[in-house]
């Protein structure tokens, strides 16, 4: 038997020589090469006759033509006898059921892959030193001596060959000068001759998007529930058992990065004692125009290997609108029909099937891990990592931040480095560093559909009435302690769907609403982004329900609190049906309603008056907090708060005498404040009341109101100085 691919080549080489010296007698007695003297300078008769002799051991005595083709039949009966299922060539033959003529074709590719003196033998059979590669009329004449085979032999060298649809082999094209099918050539595909040698060497075309794995991974490190650790484990049998007339399903694992799906594929193929082929399809999608090619290729090699495929972030095959890239169904059509899993990761909603139509494919869900699973996950990766923390931190941080398990063991890490980083580390980790680690796995997508809102401001910087504050709280503490409600207590199993918290903000521009926003978001360690109503609100039908889709979808993976200002734009009353406008507008405001309803994050509602939103929406609000006007007392607050300590401030200015003559909103205050800096900045590098009078009068002007000697009394004639 042979031992090694190298003997087993050789063999057959050997075979390939014996064919390749009989064509040449037959060439040579019908004077078909020519013997003239300048025939020597490209590729002489001895130089060829030199390695057909050197190779086959031939004496002065020049063998027979039938001599030759009987020891070649008898080389390939021998050769077949010593060929083991551990043999490269034999994985190939199996793989793709290769008949003796498509070996024989094979052969005579993989030839000048081994040996050079081949490129000088077929350039000499050619009649063309300029045509070093075995030609289809050189196969013709080696391998189909009578016509009769010769017409069946070109079956198999057409372009829709197996051959070639596999890409075991790629074809040559004829020149211009040489433009029939006889003069075009193939060689073998690049990878193919390396493996064929016994080598372990991955196609130049898929090393930059393709990671070729040893899975070891156990079913019980998947991060998934029981009863669907069970079912995938169950997969096995489409492998193991022989599958007659179909290739195996195309499993399809939706989920978020980092849900557990591509941990599932490697357990799978570590049972199946199989190895992965990992493929990252985003930066395919930058090289869409390789597309074809390196679903051939991966095609291949899986066949060849034996391997499983994982197709990551499927997404990058759609569109912006979820369609379908042209033609991708077709390109991917070569991976499907493998033998080994094929797996194909998707975010949530991705229309799938449209990539495998007539494909028999099997749906898994990878669900976001739930409170008491992300605690568990969070526990688990901290105690490996060697990290502490004390229990409510973990239990806030686990409940705010909804992370797929892959995400949790990322923000472990990336804690515990930032901790190093400040200085501390032993001690447990503070519910800030966990909490901007978290921040840092979720979703930035978010970013370019929404403005993020930064504040440095806390509680003790809001100015509200004891019962808005006592409001606002409530809204914090509810978006603090839902894990409790809805795990702990149980009712989720009451409340299956709309389990995200809705708030409405309600009053006058200025009264604080945004800021009181930013405070409750600062203080639970989340993000806060402010939708710009301009990009989402479309003239054309059906645009803004996409827009706020892609906001929503954003939104889940972002962990972050939704600020809709001037909601009423969106959320505003239904009107009477009077035309197709209206139809479209009301439909509009059903959907907002609907997806707002299965957003299961924190969304607040801002207007400027409460009665504007539909009641439809104001009925799923779990919280309406009103904000009034402040009045003289808090005017008077906001006015002394407005000041930082380091403002020169001159000792004239009067709160009181502003707090209580203008009934200004906190946003108010704020810009005549800021306008008198720059005044002050400008004039006499301190504020005093001549700059705040003369903003608040700009501020009058905006609003369109005239300064009056009512308002200002004995600081009216500041107005007017300096113009």
């Amino acid at each position: 038997m042979f031992t090694d691919p190298i003997e087993h080549l050789s063999a057959e080489l050997r075979r390939l020589d014996l064919l390749l010296h009989r064509e040449i007698l037959c060439l040579r007695a019908t004077y078909a090469l020519s013997l003239d003297e300048f025939r020597g300078l490209y590729v002489s008769d001895e130089q060829v006759d030199h390695s057909i002799d050197q190779a086959l051991g031939h004496t002065q005595e020049t063998p027979a033509v039938q001599e030759l083709t009987e020891r070649a039949e008898a080389l390939r009966g021998a050769n077949a006898e010593r060929v083991t299922a551990a043999l490269p060539w034999h994985r190939l033959v199996t793989a793709f059921d290769l008949l003796p003529v498509e070996q024989d074709i094979l052969l005579l590719a993989l030839a000048p892959e081994i040996d050079l003196k081949y490129e000088n033998l077929y350039a000499y059979l050619n009649n063309d030193v300029t045509r070093k590669w075995p030609t289809c009329d050189l196969a013709l004449r080696l391998f189909a001596p009578s016509r009769s085979q010769r017409m069946s032999l070109r079956s198999y060298l057409l372009p829709q060959a197996p051959l070639f649809r596999h890409s075991l082999l790629q074809p040559i094209q004829p020149t211009p000068e040489r433009p029939s099918w006889l003069a075009g050539g193939f060689s073998m595909t690049a990878s193919l001759p390396h493996f064929l040698l016994g080598h372990s060497c991955q196609s130049p075309t898929l090393a930059p998007f393709v990671e070729y794995r040893l899975p070891a991974t156990e079913w019980e490190a998947v991060p998934v529930a029981s009863r669907q650790r069970a079912a995938l484990q169950r997969l096995t049998t489409f492998y193991q058992q022989t599958r007659v007339g179909r290739p195996p399903p195309v499993l399809i694992f939706e989920g978020r990065d980092g849900a557990g799906s591509g941990q599932a594929a490697e357990a799978l193929c570590h049972v199946l004692g199989i190895p992965l082929l990992y493929v990252d399809l985003q930066p395919v999608r930058a090289s869409l125009d390789l597309l074809p090619k390196i679903s051939q290729e991966l095609a291949l090699q899986q066949r060849l290997l034996g391997a499983g495929v994982y197709l990551d972030h499927g997404e990058a095959l759609f569109d912006k609108e979820g369609r379908p890239l042209p033609e991708t169904s077709r390109i991917l059509w070569p991976v499907t029909q493998g033998t080994g899993p094929l797996c194909f990761a998707c975010p949530p909603g991705m229309p799938w099937r449209e990539l495998f139509r007539n494909q028999y494919c099997l749906d898994f869900h990878f669900a976001d891990p739930d409170y008491p699973q992300r605690l568990q996950l969070w526990e688990a990766h901290l105690a490996q990592a060697g990290g502490t923390v004390v229990r409510p931190t973990l239990e806030a941080v686990a409940d705010r931040f909804i992370l797929t398990p892959g995400q949790i063991r990322d923000a472990v890490a990336g804690a515990l480095d930032r901790h190093t980083v400040q200085g501390e580390p032993t001690g447990p980790l503070h519910f800030e560093t966990l909490a901007d680690a978290a921040r840092a796995q979720s979703s930035q997508h978010l970013e370019q559909l929404a403005v993020k809102v930064a504040t440095r401001l806390g509680w003790e910087d809001l100015v509200l009435p004891p019962s808005t504050l006592k409001r606002v709280q409530d809204v914090a503490a509810a978006i603090q302690y839902r894990h409790m409600v809805y795990s702990q207590w149980g009712f989720e199993r009451r409340i299956t769907s709309g389990r995200g918290l809705k708030v409405l903000f309600a009053g006058a521009s200025g009264t604080g609403k945004t800021m009181t926003a930013g405070v409750i978001a600062r203080d639970l360690g989340l993000d806060l982004y402010k939708i710009d109503l301009s990009g989402v609100v479309s003239k054309y039908i059906g645009e803004t329900e996409k827009n706020l889709e892609r906001i929503f979808q954003a939104a889940h993976c972002s962990n972050a609190i939704l600020f809709f200002d001037e909601a009423d734009a969106l959320f505003g009353k239904r009107s009477e049906v009077k035309d197709a406008h209206d139809r479209y507008a009301n439909i509009e405001v059903a959907y907002l309603l609907q997806r707002m309803e299965e957003h299961e994050g924190v969304v607040i509602l801002a207007s400027n008056l409460s009665k504007n939103i539909d009641e439809a929406f104001s009925r799923r609000m779990h919280y309406v907090v009103e904000f009034p006007l402040p009045d003289e007392h808090y005017r008077e607050k906001l006015w002394r708060g407005m000041f930082p300590p380091e403002v020169p401030l001159g000792k004239d200015v009067d709160c009181q005498f502003l707090a209580r003559q203008f009934t200004t909103s906190g946003g108010d205050i704020k810009n005549v404040a800021l306008d008198a800096a720059f005044l002050a900045a400008h004039d006499g590098q301190r504020i005093t009341m001549k700059q705040l009078i003369k903003a608040m009068a700009r501020q009058m002007l905006k609003q369109g109101r005239i300064p009056s000697p009512a308002d200002f009394k004995q600081y009216h004639a500041l107005i007017a100085q300096d113009e």
